[in-house]
């Protein structure tokens, strides 16, 4: 009887609901139907925030795909600055190992570029990618302590790689390592100093053979003078003989300091040759006009081959200097009795005009060919032969290569004479008729 109660004031209940509710609906229909303007705009005022959120979700939608593009246009540039750096850079990881290398760093390491992968997911050991394992062993330590020293530290790091096959047998390098982010990675761009250091060595070698050369003239005419001041001889002829020795060695310096001027002002670019036509065949013959008293007093035969006509844009004391230069070895170097032959002739594949001296002397030891036009360099052999500065052929190619974009070379057996030769572009085709 009590579960019955219960059942009736339940359905009682959800009737009366039912019927209040619909009460409320038609109420409210009552009301839309009296004011038609006031269910437009509830209906406009939905439409309006369902137009607003559909924008704005359109925006966000625009703004996320630019964002997008921007930052793969970023990683697109980067990587491709990352790939075209000349100098190997590496990026380690907080434990040392290599996640990203481009393709010159993977150069050195030997790994090919399209089939080896080196990234977060395939990282490499520091000690392969620089194959020297106590270089490799140095910058893994000084990765760790840029890490923990903070953003701005750097450190250096020296060493060498062998050049496979190469000359010099070593290359030098210059590690730079520091931090790239806060999350425990390193960078490590390594430039390439062999060049630097080349050019150190060269420049020591330069000052050196420079002060050599500077200080046996002086030597030599402090000692004359000397002598004479302190009244040693009383003979005019002993004088005499000691002041030519002075003036010979005076010479001599005032040579070696305009060669050693004109090489400098060439290399440097700030050379200013007065360039004209010139005739290399009438050219050829005054210069060895000047020299055949030279050659009679040694006993050289001193020949010369050479037409008029041969014309070449130049400037004509620098070509004179190549060829006095040239001609004048070659009456120091020959033994008495021997020939020296000059020759001036149009070359028509090249479309230059080339003048050969050829000697029938001593002739050029192989190891010594390729360092002839080197500055100070003589060949050891032949240094009590003849004196001389050894900057001679260093001034020629730099006055034929540099300043009339020419070519000089030599070609040699010893025992069997030497042949020099350089070429300069012939100024117009009538210079080539043959």
């Amino acid at each position: 009887m009590l579960n019955s109660s219960w059942i009736l004031i339940v359905l009682g209940g959800c009737v009366l609901g039912m019927v209040l509710a619909s009460l409320h609906h038609r109420r409210r229909l009552r009301v839309a139907c009296a004011d038609p303007g006031s269910a437009r705009r509830m209906g406009s005022a939905v439409s309006d925030l369902h137009d607003r959120f559909q924008l704005e979700q359109e925006s966000r939608t625009e703004e996320q795909v630019l964002a997008r593009r921007i930052a793969e246009e970023r990683a697109t540039r980067f990587e491709r600055m990352f790939t075209s750096f000349d100098d190997p850079i590496l990026v380690l990881d907080r434990h040392g190992e290599v996640v990203e290398a481009n393709p010159a760093a993977l150069a050195i390491a030997g790994l090919d570029p399209e089939g080896c992968a080196v990234d977060a997911v395939h990282p490499q050991p520091l000690s392969s990618m620089i194959p020297n394992r106590v270089a490799a062993a140095e910058i893994h330590t000084l990765s760790r302590n840029v890490m923990e020293s903070g953003a701005e530290e750097f450190r250096r790091s020296m060493f060498e790689l062998p050049n496979d096959g190469g000359v010099p047998s070593t290359r030098a390098f210059e590690a730079v390592i520091r931090a790239l982010d806060g999350n425990g990675r390193t960078l490590v761009v390594l430039h390439e100093t062999t060049r630097e250091r080349e050019m150190a060595r060269l420049k020591s070698e330069f000052v050196a053979k420079a002060s050599h050369e500077l200080r046996t003239p002086l030597s030599s005419i402090r000692a004359s003078l000397e002598m004479l001041s302190d009244g040693e001889f009383q003979n005019l002829e002993q004088r005499t003989e000691f002041l030519g020795i002075a003036m010979e060695e005076t010479d001599r310096l005032a040579k070696l300091v305009n060669d050693m001027l004109d090489i400098s002002c060439i290399e440097a670019g700030v050379a200013r040759p007065r360039m004209g036509c010139v005739d290399l065949g009438d050219l050829a013959n005054e210069v060895v006009g000047g020299l055949r008293a030279a050659a009679e007093r040694k006993s050289v035969d001193l020949r010369i081959h050479a037409e008029s006509g041969l014309v070449v844009d130049g400037d004509p004391e620098m070509l004179a200097a190549v060829i006095g230069n040239l001609v004048g070895n070659g009456l120091k170097y020959v033994p008495e009795g021997e020939r020296v032959t000059v020759t001036v002739d149009a070359e028509d594949l090249t479309r230059s005009v080339v003048v050969t001296v050829t000697d029938t002397g001593l002739g050029i030891p192989p190891e010594d060919i390729d360092r002839l036009f080197e500055k100070f360099y003589r060949i050891k052999r032949y240094e009590r032969t003849a004196r001389g500065t050894g900057l001679g052929l260093n001034l020629c190619r730099n006055i034929v290569e540099q300043v009339h974009q020419g070519r000089i070379g030599v070609d040699s057996r010893l025992g069997e004479g030497a042949r020099f030769w350089f070429s300069v572009p012939a100024s117009h085709p009538a210079s080539m008729a043959a």
